[in-house]
């Protein structure tokens, strides 16, 4: 069991702001100002030394350039991605490592492990929501958004958001397991729970599973197989991530099935923008911060 000070914050979507032992902080997937849930702008992240991007989709880049100019951090992420910083967000090549499933990574007191991930695909969440075979004549715009529709019942979109998905395409999807000297792992599992990644993460030993959960009507019918992720994962503390709303009026995402179904582990919801430390067992609100 690791007993170090790991300290971390939730806030938003996939976005963690973790600060380790040694004082240098990681980003992941930072977006903030754009966010209907997210409690703090961009320009309250505390630090950035390194910034990892799970992929390109505008809820998880957004404020990397920002971060890009304020920190100077190392960045990595797919090839695709780092065209898209490059390109539309004013990042400095010089400051992108481009990684890729399989890629080992060293840095100041943490070694990464970067792991291929899997992405909701549209058109087959189409076909579950719906219970219908998406028709070859049917837009894929149109089934895209029937999918958001039905997934978190609300018509709202973010005025941009045709032109944010244009210009920050998917990519390959990565996962990432931080390991930090002391031997703390944590497993940034930003996937669908598909049977293959159920069988990654039980490679996995992770500490702490910082748990991708399917969002408001998603959810259902995939709670054991997310669960089941978390579990093969071997963690003691369970982190769901990305299950807050994502658009104005969202339905409320209803975690008690899966909190039953991991009943073995300590199933954490961290309130977001607050700091909680990493005991070895669990994760303790940082009142005193």
């Amino acid at each position: 069991v690791c007993m170090i000070p790991l300290r971390m914050r939730w806030l938003g979507t996939a976005c963690f702001e973790i600060v380790l032992p040694n004082g240098k902080t990681l980003v992941i997937d930072p977006f903030v100002d754009d966010s209907v849930s997210s409690p703090i702008t961009s320009d309250q992240f505390e630090g950035c030394d390194y910034l990892f991007l799970t992929h390109g989709h505008y809820d998880h880049i957004l404020d990397a350039g920002k971060l890009a100019a304020r920190f100077n951090p190392i960045i990595y992420c797919s090839q695709l991605v780092s065209e898209s910083l490059s390109i539309h967000l004013g990042v400095n090549p010089d400051q992108i490592r481009t990684v890729t499933a399989g890629d080992i990574v060293r840095a100041n007191g943490m070694t990464i492990e970067v792991i291929q991930g899997t992405h909701v695909d549209f058109l087959s969440e189409y076909n579950r929501l719906t219970g219908k075979e998406f028709q070859p004549d049917t837009p894929v715009k149109e089934a895209i958004e029937t999918t958001l529709t039905m997934t978190f019942e609300t018509d709202w979109r973010p005025p941009r958001i045709e032109d944010w998905m244009e210009k920050f395409p998917q990519g390959e999807q990565l996962n990432y397991v931080f390991e930090l000297d002391q031997g703390c792992r944590v497993y940034m599992a930003g996937t669908r729970p598909d049977p293959h990644q159920i069988k990654i993460a039980g490679d996995l030993q992770a500490d702490i599973t910082l748990l991708q959960v399917p969002p408001a009507n998603a959810l259902k019918g995939l709670e054991k197989a997310t669960a089941e992720l978390a579990i093969a994962s071997g963690c003691q503390v369970c982190v769901p991530q990305h299950h807050d709303p994502l658009l104005k009026g969202a339905k409320k995402t209803e975690l008690s099935t899966l909190k039953k179904l991991l009943a073995g582990i300590r199933f954490q919801e961290l309130v977001p923008g607050n700091w909680y430390v990493f005991d070895g067992k669990q994760l303790n609100n940082d009142d005193a911060y």
